[in-house]
């Protein structure tokens, strides 16, 4: 398989899924971004010999690690208000009432990652949105970034390993399925005109012959 330098395209691709994991588990609108299908996308590339596949989910797991502290970083700097979509100086335009049910709505779950923080960052790995949210969560549950890294590291390489295995072996099967229904395309053809036949004459029987 080509390495990295040996196919810029490949690299360029690959840096670009790097950023966009990044943001997806870094940022608040993170909670949109299609983070799985990217790396699905990253094991179709590696099944086809763009990459090896452990560079892809070495790629895919540590761009979302480091979405995760950034998000968990940028939640404790910036106060609980950070935990939510409505923070910022568009959140701030919303209606008082509006933030604070926000605030009761995610109280619940501030408590139960501060009992389980570990198998909590664990679990929201394998969940869309939970990877945005779940860093910001530990940190308003007074989390320690490395507390949480215990859960997210490993469930990490698990979720890249799944999804880059995944996109490979849909690469690898493809020219079976080519072959298989090139095989088979001509015989069914023959298959398909013969009942076709069959049936006109059918037809044709039932009618019979038009009175004169």
């Amino acid at each position: 398989m080509s390495g990295w330098a040996a196919d810029p395209s490949a690299a360029g691709t690959a840096v670009l899924v790097a950023v966009l994991l990044t943001a997806e588990a870094g940022l608040l609108v993170g909670v949109v971004m299609p983070a799985s299908s990217l790396v699905l996308g990253l094991g179709v590339l590696a099944g086809a010999g763009a990459f090896s596949p452990a560079a892809a989910v070495l790629t895919a797991a540590g761009a979302t690690v480091l979405g995760a502290a950034l998000g968990h970083r940028a939640a404790a700097r910036g106060g609980p208000g950070s935990l939510l979509p409505t923070a910022g100086p568009l959140g701030r335009l919303l209606p008082a009432r509006a933030r604070a049910l926000a605030e009761r709505l995610t109280a619940p779950w501030v408590e139960a990652v501060g009992r389980g923080p570990v198998r909590a960052a664990a679990a929201a790995q394998f969940v869309a949105g939970a990877r945005t949210l779940a860093p910001r969560v530990a940190a308003r549950a007074g989390v320690h970034p490395a507390e949480m890294l215990r859960g997210t590291v490993p469930a990490a390489l698990v979720w890249a390993s799944c999804l880059v295995s995944a996109g490979a072996l849909a690469s690898s099967a493809l020219p079976l399925v080519r072959s298989a229904s090139t095989a088979l395309g001509l015989p069914l053809l023959v298959v398909a005109t013969a009942v076709l036949l069959v049936r006109r004459r059918a037809g044709a029987r039932r009618a019979g012959p038009r009175p004169a």
